[in-house]
């Protein structure tokens, strides 16, 4: 790799109250740069700390000819007619790099989960090693379009619930780690990543005891009506509507991993019968955890409670449908902190609706964020935004774990663990 590399920096200032508009076109105008000129090896677009109506481009080159290439682009030609009435000028550096950081550790992390960033001395061991670090400041789940314009330039990203597809993994080659702050991947198209050579690194272990807590919660609000009794006497007003128990009741758990497991220790806490249906797993093991597996349709004949802790796959969509629900007593309450997924929405509010199924409490949903959902409209549920593996302590967990798998990646190793879903992806490339 070549150090004699060529540097631009660019200020270009905008008017008044026009930033937001020229900063998508400019998102879109680097990310064109980064695809398009092979020659191109860094493209950022960056805001200077108290000037709000100036933009900085910091762009590297392979020669000053690769600049001379890219001013002649059709892309930039585009770009600035495209924001021609944006702009009131701009003032270009031209620099020659004698030193590249960059074949070292000082590579690009993108932190796609939004909280993170509030968090940043969670992601000091990165910036300790060399890392940049680039942060989601939208405030919310990327989606694709916005990931496909993100992710390039970086090593790594360190993964919310946003789409990693095809398209993703093709518009950010140097993209060698998608680290999940979770344990599910049902949004990253493996196989892709595979293809491309990215590894896939997950973190479990981490979350476990903070959704089982999550899951308890939710099951003890739906079933007391902690939720709606809140509501009555903030109201002003008073009275029992007769709600239900924990105590001595029996609870069935889809899915017996980690999650399941460890909620089934709450629920033997309460004095509870616990019934368990998971395909991966053995009546002796669950026998020995003081449960009891049986078949799905035993299960739900049979809870007064249902909690869901599967994966979501083609499988297990829509696994608890309208035949489903008409199982369940009229009396139980369904909770899920899996996958929204896994239930027929549709169904589930017609049961709630009808009184065939008393309550629920849900923490994910087909579509997120929720919205303009008749879900929210219904008393008998109790609903929280996809936060049962976020408490404090498992977000710490999650970020090291996440952290770790870069770090040893970047220097050529493979985390231990079984934590990489593709190990075949490092070798591969």
């Amino acid at each position: 790799m070549s150090r004699d590399r060529f540097v631009v920096i660019a200020e270009v200032r905008i008017r008044p109250g026009q930033r937001d508009a020229f900063l998508k076109l400019a998102r879109q105008h680097a990310d064109n740069c980064r695809r398009l000129e092979p020659a191109c090896r860094q493209f950022d677009v960056t805001l200077p700390e108290g000037d709000p109506d100036a933009v900085l481009f910091y762009e590297v080159y392979d020669s000053p000819e690769a600049f001379e290439a890219h001013k002649a682009s059709a892309h930039l030609a585009w770009f600035r007619e495209q924001t021609r009435a944006l702009v009131e000028g701009r003032q270009l550096r031209e620099l020659r790099r004698v030193a590249d950081g960059s074949e070292a550790l000082a590579r690009r992390v993108l932190v796609a989960v939004p909280y993170l960033r509030h968090l940043p001395e969670l992601l000091d061991p990165l910036r300790e090693a060399g890392f940049g670090v680039t942060f989601n400041e939208q405030g919310r789940v990327l989606t694709e379009d916005e990931l496909i314009a993100a992710l390039p330039g970086h090593f790594a990203t360190i993964a919310s619930s946003e789409p990693y597809t095809e398209r993703v993994f093709a518009a950010a080659p140097e993209l060698r780690v998608v680290a999940r702050l979770g344990v599910g991947w049902d949004q990253v198209d493996v196989a892709a990543a595979t293809r491309h050579h990215v590894a896939v690194a997950m973190a479990f272990g981490t979350n476990h005891d903070a959704v089982a807590d999550h899951a308890f919660a939710l099951m003890a609000a739906a079933a007391l009506r902690i939720v709606a009794y809140d509501r009555r006497v903030r109201a002003g007003r008073w009275g029992t509507q007769l709600h239900g128990s924990l105590y001595g009741a029996t609870v069935g758990l889809v899915g017996f991993g980690r999650i399941g497991r460890a909620l089934a220790r709450r629920c033997k806490g309460f004095g509870m019968e616990v019934l368990a249906h998971d395909p991966a797993m053995d009546g002796d093991t669950v026998a020995h955890l003081g449960c009891r597996l049986v078949a799905l349709d035993d299960l739900l004949e049979q809870s007064d409670f249902v909690s869901l802790h599967a994966p979501l796959t083609a499988a297990t969509r829509r696994l608890i449908d309208r035949q489903r629900l008409a199982l369940m007593k009229p009396t139980a309450v369904l909770v899920n902190t899996s996958r929204g997924g896994l239930i027929d929405e549709e169904a589930l509010v017609e049961a709630l609706r009808s009184g065939r199924l008393a309550a629920a409490g849900l923490d994910v949903f087909a579509t997120e964020p929720l919205r303009d959902s008749p879900l929210t409209e219904l008393e008998n549920v109790v609903l929280t935004p996809h936060v049962a593996g976020t408490s404090k302590a498992a977000v710490e967990a999650m970020a090291a774990r996440c952290v770790e798998s870069i770090l040893t990646i970047a220097r050529g190793g493979l985390p231990e663990g079984g934590y990489v879903l593709n190990p075949e992806a490092l070798s591969a490339g």
